[in-house]
């Protein structure tokens, strides 16, 4: 049976389709016109907006830090497309717009490149004079019929030509989040094509060690999960709950650490759920003592004391705890090798459903699609 799920044939396919990306001159490309960029504004610190929506918002989150680090400037945002239009079109009715954000550069991800959304985003840049970049998995002259390339409108595919696999298929986005995650990262250092393969297998490995028979029994009975995140992980946070919601799997509730903190623990006391994800940062890169388990390296106290507090609470509730965390330092790092892990663990959570996340539905809704392929003013 999970032979035939679409979510198994395309997690097989991905370390394939990730490694046929990274050979693209994608990277490249993309590394080049960023520092004509940062030249022309005479190396001083740029405002940037990413822009991604549904499983792409999640590598915008991820291009907010390899921006913010390569590039040398805090002024970097990461949204969705409708807070994008706001925030550009917020004080158009004030002085001819003149008090609405400049911004050096709109990056834009969408893995088709024909996202509604995005390309509305990149029309309201061509308006105001903004340059747009598009960072997508399509082949760039099948776009010829929505962007032109000229002066402020670029497109950057990581399309392979000698990939054989065939596009990504199914609603649940895999290679749409990790490609251009991955990209974003290279494009910053060396290639890192054989590390990213490996982190890949031990995505697969970390998720075969977990006891996932039970963990869905208990999403079956209380579909709810809670994933606490930090500043530097949400972006593996967001990636979680897009493919548990997207999927049909689970709802998710998000919770910034400390901010858990300030009574939102209430929730876990007194409403029934099924699992707790816990997203940690280590304090060093490699134990000594390889005897030691994460939790004695954890960064500080407090996430020690967190994980001692939910394991207990998970305990008292016959729901389940999960770690995820890297011996990664750089948040750049540490994230590839977190959400390499989540593909695994949506689908084998899925198959134990009996729910092919590619495919959840049998016939996917019309009035769905009418909202998704929407077109107008939003």
């Amino acid at each position: 049976m999970k032979k035939k799920f679409v979510s198994r044939q395309q997690l097989e396919l991905l370390p394939e389709r990730l490694r046929k990306a990274e050979e693209t001159k994608a990277t490249e490309e993309l590394h080049f016109y960023m520092w004509d960029l940062y030249e022309d504004n005479k190396f001083k610190p740029m405002n940037i907006l990413v822009v991604g929506a549904g499983a792409s918002y999640a590598a915008a989150l991820f291009a907010k830090h390899a921006l913010r680090d390569e590039m040398r400037t805090p002024n970097v945002e990461a949204v969705m497309p409708q807070t994008a239009a706001r925030i550009l079109t917020q004080f158009d009715n004030v002085n001819n717009g003149e008090w609405n954000p400049k911004y050096n550069l709109v990056l834009g991800i969408s893995y088709s490149g024909r996202t509604p959304d995005i390309q509305y985003v990149s029309e309201l840049c061509r308006t105001k004079g903004y340059p747009f970049v598009l960072l997508t998995g399509a082949e760039k002259t099948k776009l010829a019929d929505i962007y032109q390339e000229k002066e402020g409108m670029k497109i950057i595919s990581y399309f392979n030509p000698n990939d054989t696999t065939g596009k990504e298929r199914g609603i649940i986005s895999m290679l749409a989040t990790l490609a251009p995650t991955i990209i974003l990262d290279d494009n910053w250092s060396c290639k890192l094509m054989e590390e990213n393969q490996k982190a890949l297998v031990e995505g697969k490995k970390f998720v075969s060690n977990l006891n996932i028979c039970e963990i869905a029994k208990a999403i079956k009975r209380s579909p709810i999960i809670h994933i606490l995140y930090e500043w530097d992980t949400l972006a593996t946070a967001i990636d979680l709950e897009s493919k548990f919601i997207e999927s049909g799997i689970a709802n998710v509730v998000l919770h910034e650490k400390k901010n858990f903190s300030h009574g939102r623990c209430t929730a876990l006391y007194h409403q029934d759920f099924a699992l707790v994800i816990n997203l940690n940062r280590c304090q060093i890169a490699i134990s000594l003592y390889p005897e030691h388990k994460i939790k004695n390296l954890y960064k500080h106290q407090y996430d020690e004391s967190l994980a001692e507090f939910l394991t207990k609470l998970c305990k008292g509730k016959s729901a389940h705890y999960i770690e995820i965390g890297t011996a990664a330092m750089m948040p750049n790092q540490w994230n590839i090798e977190a959400m390499t892990k989540s593909p695994y663990l949506i689908t084998a959570i899925g198959e134990e459903l009996n729910i092919d996340i590619s495919k959840p539905f049998k016939s996917f809704p019309k009035e769905a699609i009418q909202l998704y392929d929407y077109k107008g003013d939003f």
